[in-house]
């Protein structure tokens, strides 16, 4: 008889990147055992049922059933959950995710779809669960950062580094040192916009918010209500040639309410509104 879909099943079991949980050791007899039924008695129909999943499937449920079987009868029942990680996350969505109770069977805890449903938070980079025997959880959660909060209309919603928005029932502790953004689609330039400021780190303490502006670019509003306007290409230069002036002649600390370089080699100066009204903030 030929071994191949036993090669075949052996290379689908040592996959890399899974992870499962531990089998009991009379798993793998039954389950082989099951294939050669299969293949010997089934033929053309045993290599179909292969073929379409029928027995990955069956080893699904396999291992669900042995988890059972384990957490029905080990003493260890789950007294406690310890988290490392957390700082934007709540309690009660960590516990809703992994989706246990005090005095359930630790062995009887699928960690892999605990894991799963704790990355579907919208903080939560990467997870891991482990057990703690005898009667514990542990948790570890790489949190998104926010690092600005986009104004849309009346609604303010947390944006991490990579544009992805984050829900939250309540803006975290620091929210209002985050750097503020306007315009439509913002979120999605927000990478570059970092990417910018991070050539002239001595304007990022002065800079309240960003308003990306007709699709194409980004004016920048300093604490004081000043107004950078940049052009559509090289903002880079741009806003190097505002950082010089300001160290040469004070030009941001003057009168003037807008420093325009949207045209290339030309800056417009206008001087400041009569009395400017602060820039709203999260609520």
């Amino acid at each position: 008889m030929s071994t191949k879909p036993r090669r075949d099943y052996d290379r689908r079991k040592r996959r890399p990147g899974a992870r499962k949980a531990a089998r009991p050791v009379w798993r793998r007899p039954l389950l082989l055992g099951l294939v050669v039924l299969l293949l010997g008695g089934g033929g053309a129909g045993g290599w179909w049922a292969w073929r379409d999943g029928w027995l990955v499937e069956a080893e699904r449920r396999f291992d669900a059933l042995s988890l059972q079987i384990v957490g029905a009868v080990t003493p260890f029942k789950l007294a406690d959950v310890t988290v490392m990680g957390r700082e934007y996350v709540e309690r009660e969505a960590i516990v809703t995710a992994l989706g246990v109770r005090h005095g359930d069977s630790l062995l009887g805890i699928d960690l892999q779809a605990a894991r799963q449903r704790l990355e579907a938070i919208d903080w939560v980079a990467s997870a891991t669960v482990e057990r703690r025997l005898p009667d514990a959880l542990h948790v570890t959660l790489v949190e998104r950062r926010a690092v600005a909060i986009w104004q849309n209309g009346q609604e303010y919603t947390l944006i991490d580094r990579q544009g992805r928005t984050v829900r939250a029932e309540r803006m975290p502790p620091g929210a209002e040192s985050l750097l503020l953004l306007g315009g439509a689609a913002a979120p999605e330039h927000v990478g570059e916009l970092l990417l910018l400021l991070a050539t002239e780190p001595a304007l990022a303490p002065r800079l309240r918010a960003a308003v990306w502006v007709g699709q194409r670019r980004w004016n920048l509003i300093l604490s004081d209500g000043v107004e950078i306007w940049l052009p559509e290409e090289d903002a880079i230069a741009a806003l190097q040639r505002v950082v010089r002036l300001e160290a040469d002649h004070r030009l941001l600390s003057r009168e003037y309410g807008v420093v325009d370089l949207r045209l290339p080699d030309k800056l417009y100066l206008r001087k400041r509104a009569p009395a400017a009204e602060p820039l709203p903030g999260p609520v």
